[in-house]
C-alpha cells in the first residue's frame, strides 16, 4: 500500500528547480521550491495590496510549484509565472487577460489565464503577452497597436482584439522568446532570430525600417527575420539594446549604444546593427539590462559593460558609463546563470544561492543587504534576510538619515566631516583607489529639534590641487514633516505668525540667516476706510481681496528679485488701473535702458512698446497678451501676488475677477546663461482662494528662504525602511579660499 502511494505522488514532490530573478521596480524570486518572493517598490507586481517600498521578501500568496517568471521591464506593472503543469498565472495590469470584466479589481492577485493553455516559456511587453506553447508554437496575447503580437493591426479597444490569445502563423519551432515595450523577438530551433510589433531603437534590426528623429513607427505585424544572427542559441532584450550567443560562444549585439552597452564609444542616436561585440567570445550565458549588458564567459569569469549610474556593472562604482570590464568579485564564485533588471543585476551559483548588486533602494526595486541604499558590490540575497527594526531612538522620534559624499569627475580624492551640534558626527574619506572608494556615506539619526552643522574637510583635484572645505547651516527635524508642522502653528497663529514662530526658532541658532526674510507688516485698514476707497474709484474691491486682507493686514515677505520667492499683499491705495500701469511702465523705460541687465529680448520689447505707447487702446489689448507669454510684468519690479481689480460684470455672482500674478518664474538670461526671475500672469477663478494662496506661498518662501541659508528638513516618521539623504552641495566658487559648502537634500518640500 504504501509503495502505492509514492507512486501516486505527483513528481513535483521531488522535483526542485533553478532560482530566478526578474526585476525592475520590484524585484520577483523565484524559490528552489516552486514558492516566489518579491521586494521593491510598490505596485500590484509585488502581489500584495501593501503600498509601502520594502527591501525585503515577501512570499506571494496564490502561486505554488511555479517554474519560470517574467516581469515586464518598460512599465513594471505586471509580471507573470509558470506552473509545473504549464499554467501561465498573470497579475497586475495585464490580469485583465485573464479574468472577466468585472472581476479584475484585485489587480495584486495572481489568475491562471486557461485560455492560453500549456505553455513552456512566457515574456511580457509594456501591454501583450507572448508565450511558447509546449507544442513549440508561439501564443500571444494583448495589444497590438503595432503588430507585437504578430497578427494584424486593427483599430478599437486593444483589450477586445487581444484578450484571445492568437498564434503566430509560421513560427511552430520556437525555443525562446524575449519582450520589451512593443517589440517581440523569437527565437527558433534552426538557430535565426525573428522579431515584430515596434522597430524602436533598431531592435528589429535594418529590416525594421526604423529611423532615429523620425516619430513614424511602422508596425510589423509580419514576423520579420533579423539578418546577420545565424546559430543562435540564446537571445536577452534590454530597454534599447538586445543581445545573441551563438553556439561558438560568440556574444553578438544590436540596438542603440546610447550607453556604450555594446561598443565603445557610446553612440546615442544610431542604432546599431547585429555584430559580434569585442572582447565577449567564449561566453555561455548572457543578460542585456536597462543599458547595460552582462556576460558570462566559460572560464567562470563575469564581463559587464554600459551605464553604470547604479553601480549595475559590478565594481561598486557609478559612473555614467563604463567599458568592458571583469567584475572581479565573481571570481571564484562558480557563477552559472545571469539576470539583468533595469536598477540590479543578478547571479545564480552553481550551489543555488543568488547574488545581487547594484542599487539597494526599495523604492527602485531593491533588496536588504544591510548599511543603506547605495551601491553594491555582489551580496549574498536572504530570504529570511528582513529590513532592522529601527533603533530605540528612532522609535522614540528621532529622525534616521544618511551623509552621503561622493568624489565628481575632476576630484582625485576628500575628506569630508559633518559636525552636529559641535560634534563630529561622520567622516568620509574618498579616493580612487579602489572600488567605491569614491562614494562613501554614514547612517545618522537625530531627535526633532534644530540642530547646526558644520562641514570641515578638503579635496584634491587634477588642476587646482588642495583646497579647504567648509559651511555651516542647520538641520531641521520635525515629527511629522515641515508642512505639518508649519500648518499645526498656523492653526493657532496665522500664516505670519507661523512664519515669524518659526524663522525666529531657526534665527536663534542661525544668526547669519538672510536679512531679507524678515517680515514686513501693518494693520488691516478699517472696514470704513476699504469702503471710502470703494467709493472714491467707483468700483467694488474683490470679495476675496477684502477676506485675505482682514486675515493678514498688509504684509511683504522677501524683495523681488531674491533667491527665493517674494509674498506680498498690498494695501489697496497701491492699486493702479491699467492705463496707470502702462504709464508707470513706461516712465520706466529711460531707468531700464540706462543700467538694467535685460536680455536683448527685453530691450527689443521695450522698443515696441515706445511705438504703440501713443496707442492705449492698442496697449491693453497687446498688454494682457504679452504680459503672459513675453512677460512684459518684470518691467514693474512688485511682489509675488498683485491683486488688478476689473469691472465686476465679468462675473456672474457679481465678484470681480483677479489677476494673480507670480514674478518669480524663473527662467534664463540668454546672452549670459544665469538664471533670473520673471513674471507672469494668469486669470484667476472668480471664487479665487485668495487666502490659502497665500498661505501656500507664505509657507514656500518660509522653506526656500531657509534652504537658500543653508538649512536642509528631515521627518521623523519616514515610511518603512527608506531613508532620507544628506549631501554636501558646492556654492558658487570664486575660486579664492575655502570652498564653499552647504548640505541638500533631505525632506522634499516647496522649494524655488
Amino acid at each position: 500500500m504504501l509503495t502505492s502511494l509514492l507512486f501516486c505522488l505527483p513528481l513535483w514532490a521531488a522535483a526542485q528547480v533553478p532560482a530566478q530573478i526578474a526585476a525592475d521596480s520590484q524585484v520577483l524570486w523565484l524559490q528552489p521550491d516552486g514558492s516566489v518572493w518579491a521586494s521593491g517598490d510598490d505596485g500590484h507586481v509585488r502581489g500584495d495590496r501593501d503600498n509601502t517600498p520594502r527591501n525585503d521578501f515577501r512570499r506571494i500568496e496564490g502561486l505554488a510549484r511555479i517554474t519560470g517568471i517574467a516581469l515586464n521591464h518598460d512599465s513594471s506593472d505586471s509580471a507573470a509565472a509558470i506552473d509545473a503543469d504549464g499554467g501561465l498565472w498573470l497579475w497586475g495590469d495585464l490580469v485583465a487577460l485573464a479574468c472577466a470584466k468585472d472581476d479584475c479589481e484585485e489587480r495584486h492577485r495572481p489568475r491562471r489565464f486557461d485560455a492560453i493553455g500549456a505553455v513552456r516559456s512566457v515574456a511580457l511587453g509594456n501591454d501583450h503577452v507572448i508565450a511558447i506553447g509546449r507544442d513549440g508554437k508561439v501564443r500571444a496575447a494583448g495589444r497590438n497597436d503595432v503588430g507585437q503580437l504578430g497578427q494584424p493591426v486593427r483599430e478599437g479597444a486593444w483589450l477586445e482584439q487581444g484578450r484571445v490569445p492568437q498564434v503566430v502563423a509560421g513560427l511552430d519551432d520556437a525555443v525562446a522568446v524575449a519582450a520589451q515595450n512593443d517589440t517581440s523577438l523569437i527565437l527558433r530551433a534552426d538557430g535565426t532570430v525573428w522579431g515584430m510589433g515596434s522597430g524602436a531603437a533598431g531592435l528589429l534590426g535594418k529590416q525594421g525600417k526604423w529611423k532615429p528623429l523620425d516619430f513614424n513607427d511602422p508596425p510589423h505585424a509580419q514576423p520579420l527575420r533579423i539578418a546577420g544572427l545565424e546559430n543562435i542559441k540564446a537571445i536577452s532584450l534590454g530597454r534599447f539594446h538586445a543581445l545573441a550567443l551563438d553556439g561558438a560562444g560568440q556574444v553578438w549585439g544590436w540596438g542603440l549604444n546610447d550607453s556604450a552597452q555594446l561598443a565603445t564609444p557610446a553612440v546615442d542616436i544610431y542604432p546599431q546593427p547585429p555584430k559580434p561585440l569585442r572582447g565577449l567570445d567564449g561566453a555561455v550565458a548572457i543578460a542585456a539590462g536597462d543599458d547595460y549588458s552582462l556576460v558570462l564567459k566559460r572560464d567562470g569569469s563575469v564581463w559587464a559593460r554600459g551605464g553604470n549610474v547604479y553601480g549595475t556593472l559590478g565594481d561598486g562604482g557609478d559612473e555614467l558609463v563604463g567599458d568592458l570590464r571583469r567584475i572581479e568579485a565573481l571570481d571564484g564564485r562558480n557563477v552559472v546563470e545571469l539576470f539583468a533588471g533595469s536598477y540590479n543585476a543578478y547571479a545564480r551559483l552553481a550551489d543555488g544561492s543568488v547574488l545581487g548588486w547594484g542599487r539597494n533602494s526599495p523604492t527602485v526595486g531593491g533588496f536588504y543587504a544591510g548599511g543603506a541604499d547605495d551601491n553594491l558590490l555582489p551580496v549574498v540575497l536572504d530570504v529570511t534576510r528582513q529590513t532592522p527594526a529601527p533603533s530605540a531612538a528612532v522609535k522614540a522620534g528621532a529622525a534616521e538619515f544618511v551623509f552621503t559624499s561622493e568624489l565628481s569627475e575632476d576630484q582625485l580624492d576628500e575628506r569630508s566631516e559633518l559636525w552636529i551640534d559641535g560634534r563630529q558626527a561622520a567622516v568620509l574619506q574618498l579616493d580612487r583607489t579602489t572600488p567605491r572608494s569614491h562614494r562613501g556615506q554614514a547612517v545618522l539619526e537625530l531627535k526633532p529639534g534644530i540642530h547646526t552643522y558644520e562641514l570641515r574637510g578638503e579635496m584634491r583635484t587634477r588642476e587646482a590641487g588642495t583646497r579647504k572645505r567648509a559651511g555651516k547651516g542647520a538641520i531641521v527635524v520635525t515629527r511629522r514633516g515641515v508642512e505639518d508642522a508649519f500648518n499645526t502653528a498656523m492653526a493657532t497663529g496665522g500664516a505670519l505668525g507661523a512664519y515669524k514662530q518659526s524663522m525666529a526658532a531657526v534665527r536663534a541658532v542661525l544668526p547669519q540667516l538672510d536679512a531679507s526674510a524678515e517680515l514686513r507688516s501693518r494693520p488691516a485698514p478699517e472696514a470704513a476706510a476699504l469702503d471710502a476707497f470703494e467709493q472714491k474709484q467707483g468700483w467694488k474691491l474683490p470679495q476675496a481681496y477684502r477676506k485675505a486682507l482682514q486675515e493678514y493686514g498688509a504684509f511683504a515677505l522677501g524683495a523681488a528679485q531674491g533667491r527665493y520667492p517674494a509674498v506680498a499683499l498690498y494695501p489697496p491705495e497701491q492699486f493702479v488701473t491699467l492705463d496707470a500701469w502702462v504709464e508707470q511702465s513706461l516712465a520706466r523705460v529711460p531707468e531700464l535702458d540706462q543700467g538694467a541687465a535685460l536680455p536683448t529680448r527685453d530691450h527689443d520689447m521695450l522698443d515696441s512698446f515706445r511705438v504703440f505707447s501713443s496707442e492705449l487702446a492698442k496697449v491693453r489689448q497687446r498688454l494682457a497678451k504679452d504680459w503672459q507669454q513675453d512677460r512684459l510684468a518684470a518691467l514693474f519690479p512688485e511682489a509675488i501676488y498683485l491683486i488688478v481689480p476689473v469691472h465686476p460684470q465679468s462675473c456672474a455672482d457679481a465678484r470681480a475677477h483677479q489677476r494673480l500674478v507670480d514674478f518669480f518664474q524663473p527662467e534664463m538670461n540668454e546672452e549670459t546663461g544665469e538664471e533670473r526671475y520673471f513674471a507672469w500672469a494668469d486669470w484667476a477663478e472668480c471664487e479665487l482662494d485668495l487666502s490659502g494662496e497665500l498661505r501656500a506661498a507664505v509657507f514656500a518662501h518660509y522653506t526656500a528662504a531657509l534652504r537658500a541659508s543653508g538649512v536642509v528638513f528631515l521627518r521623523a516618521d519616514r515610511v518603512g525602511h527608506e531613508r532620507a539623504e544628506l549631501t554636501p552641495e558646492r556654492l558658487e566658487d570664486s575660486g579664492e579660499g575655502a570652498l564653499k559648502l552647504r548640505l541638500s537634500g533631505g525632506e522634499p518640500v516647496a522649494e524655488y
